[in-house]
């Protein structure tokens, strides 16, 4: 009697058929599997990432347990199962959420919020969205350039926000995929029109 098995582990599933010897039940054979060392090293595998097993959804055992968990199966050629995307904001920090009101100075975050930004960061977070933080103080390049530590800097950057009681998911100084970028230097360019932004930069210059 041939049983297909599923294998399910935390971060995929996969599906094995496995021919048993005379009419053993599924039951028995399934309790068997998870002591054998045998099956091409497919159990082997599959104990040591503490994968569980569970009958193909068409046969008795399967209906008995009722599940109504949706698995998602990897397929041969899919190392991972994908996540489904993640709505992100990534906000800037200095003059964005920091009023950074005397630049550089020492490195230190020394000024207080700006007005309204930890309204709208707790607004972004309640619609789902994972707040990250990037600035150049999380950049090791940076650090470097003004002899500074970067761990140092975004330790310092963690601790300012946490004091000020503004939520975040991270700090980097990478530039991640994201819904939206709020930042005090952007430039919107709107329909590719180049023009426009020359004219935003010319505006901003002043020497």
């Amino acid at each position: 009697m041939r049983y297909p098995i599923l294998f399910r582990t935390k971060y995929k599933s996969w599906c094995l058929t496995h021919t048993v010897k005379g009419n053993m039940k599924l039951e028995t054979y399934l309790k068997q599997l998870q002591s054998t060392e045998e099956m091409d090293g497919g159990v082997s595998a599959a104990a040591g990432i503490g994968a569980t097993y569970d009958a193909f959804p068409d046969s008795d055992i399967y209906k008995k347990k009722k599940k109504k968990e949706i698995l998602r199966v990897a397929y041969p050629n899919e190392s991972v199962i994908k996540s489904p995307p993640v709505n992100r904001v990534m906000i800037d920090l200095d003059r964005t959420i920091h009023k950074y009101s005397k630049s550089w100075q020492d490195g230190s975050l020394y000024d207080d919020p700006i007005l309204g930004a930890k309204q709208v960061i707790d607004w972004l977070k309640s619609k789902g969205y994972e707040i990250v933080i990037f600035t150049t103080r999380a950049s090791a390049e940076t650090a470097k350039e003004h002899g500074q530590d970067v761990n140092e800097q975004i330790e310092s950057v963690e601790n300012w926000l946490s004091n000020n009681e503004i939520y975040y998911d991270r700090v980097t100084a990478e530039k991640l995929n994201a819904d939206f970028y709020i930042d005090d230097k952007a430039i919107h360019i709107k329909d590719g029109n180049w023009l426009d932004v020359l004219k935003e930069i010319k505006s901003r210059i002043t020497h």
